[in-house]
């Protein structure tokens, strides 16, 4: 799963500690990048699939929805490194049913009258 790592009680607060480095670092900023664009072109792939395969609403962009799952997903990371309360695994239910609901195939909005 993309958000296991997340799980880990280390890897949040990782996370955060690289981020910062990595806009002065322009090596550091590569290494980062180069997985996360690994991670992006897997979940477009996924959702491109998923969309052929009438898993998933076929009128979302998958490059755009691919950044926006990456961007709930490293919520997860922010949430466990800045907030004590904050506990990734209990939070995953919300993540799917959140993930469920933006991707399934009937989910365009129909037009107002």
């Amino acid at each position: 799963m993309i958000a296991a790592p997340a799980m880990e009680p280390l890897v949040p607060a990782l996370v955060m500690e690289v981020m910062a480095p990595a806009y002065r670092d322009p090596e550091l900023e590569a290494l980062l990048s180069r997985d996360n664009d690994e991670e992006r072109s897997t979940l477009v792939t996924l959702l491109r699939n998923a969309a052929a395969a009438g898993q998933t609403d076929p009128a979302l962009d998958p490059d755009d929805t691919a950044a926006w799952v990456m961007a709930l997903i490293a919520a997860l990371h922010t949430g466990a490194a800045t907030a004590p309360s904050f506990n990734p695994a209990d939070q995953l239910p919300t993540l799917r049913l959140i993930l469920h609901r933006f991707l399934r195939p009937d989910a365009t909005p129909k037009p107002e009258r």
